[in-house]
């Protein structure tokens, strides 16, 4: 799962707050990214988007790659 590439999904499974927030930080629907780091016990993971790191929480990123939980 580290340096793994995925492509964002729908973010309409998203809470429009964090949707928004993600879309004002460059990220959008198809877009690619990589996972630089994932903690433990489904805590954060950190992405990197045009050379951007951002984390999230794991939910919002099972849903927007559509990776089982």
């Amino acid at each position: 799962m580290i340096n793994h590439q995925y492509v964002l999904q729908s973010f309409s499974c998203l809470s429009r707050p964090t949707a928004s927030r993600l879309h004002n930080m460059g990220l959008c629907e198809g877009c690619p990214i990589k996972v630089i780091q994932r903690y433990p016990f489904h805590g954060p993971v950190i992405i990197e988007n045009n050379h951007q790191r951002i984390g999230i929480r794991y939910r919002d990123f099972a849903a927007l790659t559509e990776v089982e939980a």
